[in-house]
């Protein structure tokens, strides 16, 4: 069995900082020290309840901010994180170290790099840097590195395993950091791979301030190497550890989590899996079905309901063709399709644009992976331009593209003018938060910092992969596409192990836990892929939804059974 719940109780705290949080929000908030594993269901307030504990630690119990390390997975997750202690605690939030895994080991090399065989102005390897070392090099590890070292350069890899071996050599080391950082915070730690977990063991002791916080039926990512077992034997590998759950939903209505949580069931890796409704609203509409002759269909339904949801002063409810009354505001902001694979979002791109529904994509892209940016980030280092960092980036971006616009012998040009024109509006919200720190920007973008995208305040509906949806939350959801092939996902000639199909259903779990008020699931009976088309039946992930659950459209009745809808919830 993954969890037996540790911690019986809930303690009523009279404190300020806790007056805001729900009951098993201000019991883990305000757990004594020692191992503490959270497991927070989507919408349950991860975020909010991991900065209220530390600020709770900071305030109420005398821990010292700069004892408190909180490790992120994402450079947003660690501003977001960041920005939330600065209004909890104000300006002792700066002694709180925030940052990501990558962001760490950096930390650790920097304040040791002679120990670890490095020279103190060692820099990351760019792409440029990385495909010259591997050219010479072919598939030996050992001479790659040794390439990359003679040149004072790390890969971005060994920003994680360069410090675990450094401690796994130097016990003193070891406890030196102990002292220092006597208070670890992990968010996401479902998704830990195994250096991560490693670097975790050598900072932590058995039994020491580590809170971890996730929800194992959410780990989507063990394709880059993340392992939900570190999550499920917490309590093996941490002395006494308590376990605090969070089931209490702030996001989704009740039809939504009902599906969700039956959807999950066969293979959820939580006991007794919850998720309860903050909002009760009787009337919020039933979890939406579409079965598409076709992906054309398909499409069509997306442009048809969006422009029911959005056009007009009023809006038609969509199983009768009456006007809903209780039809709230919506615009095209609001609104998020969701797919498992990339290549499913070209006929829904161009359906909306027909339609003139303005799109945008969400994509999970590295900054240093875009064309030009690496080509900037070298100009920075070597062309001693002054000013603010922003400014300095438009400047660089000006010199390459006009050296880029002048043709080479070859009739090879090494990046197009326009791809720097796009890196330097990429790079410039990066580069203003880094102000005129030109080290850190660098660093910022080695180890991964990822392209801003998204932007919340656009009008525009947005696309974007089941795994790029992680941790977003939208009012009203498409999750398309939903076919056994896709999800589960399976390639030709292959049959995924129950442990991919496992997390693929905790992919369509992700996917449905982003809608907040409304919820639509459409498959195709026909669809092209790997080269042809083919017919295809709706993902078995679907069955184990109660059907009363569903409204579905495109029956020649629209079905809308709300006896049984209020007698579900």
């Amino acid at each position: 069995e993954p969890f037996e719940p540790m911690l019986a109780g809930m303690e009523e705290v009279g404190t300020g900082l806790l007056d805001r949080l729900d009951a098993m929000q201000r019991v883990a908030a305000s757990a004594p020290g020692g191992p503490l594993l959270i497991v927070a269901g989507p919408g349950t307030g991860k975020t909010r309840t991991l900065t209220h504990r530390i600020a709770y630690l900071c305030a109420e119990l005398n821990v010292f901010p700069e004892q408190c390390l909180a490790i992120t997975f994402t450079r947003r997750a660690a501003e977001e994180l960041r920005h939330r202690l600065d209004g909890l605690l104000g300006p002792v939030a700066e002694d709180v170290t925030v940052g990501t895994f990558h962001a760490l080991g950096l930390t650790i090399l920097r304040e040791n790099a002679p120990a670890a065989g490095l020279p103190a102005d060692f820099r990351i390897a760019d792409d440029a840097d990385r495909a010259a070392a591997r050219a010479e090099a072919g598939e030996d590890n050992e001479r790659y590195a040794a390439l990359l070292r003679k040149r004072d350069l790390v890969d971005l890899d060994e920003l994680l395993t360069l410090p675990v071996a450094l401690l796994k050599g130097d016990r003193k080391l070891v406890r030196e950091y102990r002292e220092r950082w006597k208070w670890i915070f992990v968010d996401e730690y479902q998704d830990v791979d195994a250096v991560q977990y490693d670097l975790l063991r050598l900072l932590s002791p058995a039994d020491g301030n580590l809170c971890a916080i996730g929800d194992p039926d959410q780990a989507i990512y063990s394709f880059r190497g993340a392992d939900v077992g570190y999550f499920l034997r917490f309590s093996q590998d941490f002395t006494d550890a308590r376990l605090v759950r969070l089931n209490r939903n702030y996001r989704s209505s009740a039809p939504i989590l009902a599906a969700a949580v039956q959807a999950i069931a066969p293979s959820s890796l939580v006991r007794g899996r919850r998720l309860d409704p903050a909002r009760l609203d009787p009337e919020a509409p039933l979890v939406g079905r579409y079965a598409a002759t076709s992906v054309a269909d398909e499409a069509d339904f997306l442009v048809r309901t969006i422009d029911d949801l959005v056009g007009g002063l009023s809006h038609r409810s969509l199983d009768s063709g009456r006007i809903d009354g209780r039809a709230t505001s919506l615009s095209f902001s609001d609104i998020a399709v969701l797919y498992r694979t990339d290549s499913q979002a070209a006929p829904i791109v161009d359906a909306l644009a027909r339609a003139n529904i303005p799109v945008q994509k969400r994509s999970h892209d590295r900054l240093r992976d875009r064309p030009g940016v690496t080509a900037i980030a070298r100009e920075l280092r070597h062309a001693g331009l002054d000013g603010s960092l922003a400014a300095r980036v438009r400047l660089a971006g000006q010199i390459l593209a006009e050296r880029f616009a002048v043709p080479t012998l070859d009739g090879s040009g090494a990046v197009r003018p326009e791809d720097v024109r796009t890196a330097v509006d990429l790079l410039t919200p990066l580069a203003r938060r880094c102000g005129d720190d030109l080290e850190l920007f660098l660093a910022q973008l080695a180890t991964g910092a990822e392209v801003d995208a998204l932007d919340p305040r656009a009008e525009a509906v947005t696309l974007l992969t089941l795994h790029a949806a992680k941790g977003l939350e939208f009012p009203v959801v498409f999750l398309v596409g939903a076919e056994d092939g896709l999800l589960p996902l399976r390639w030709p000639g292959q049959d995924p192990d129950d442990d991919a199909v496992a997390e693929e259903r905790r992919l369509f779990f992700v996917g449905l836990t982003r809608a907040q008020d409304r919820l639509y699931v459409s498959h195709a009976a026909r669809r092209t892929r790997h080269g042809s088309e083919r017919e295809c039946r709706p993902t078995p992930f679907l069955d184990v939804i109660d059907p009363g659950l569903f409204e579905r459209f495109g029956d020649t009745e629209p079905r809308r059974p709300k006896d049984r809808q209020l007698r579900l919830i």
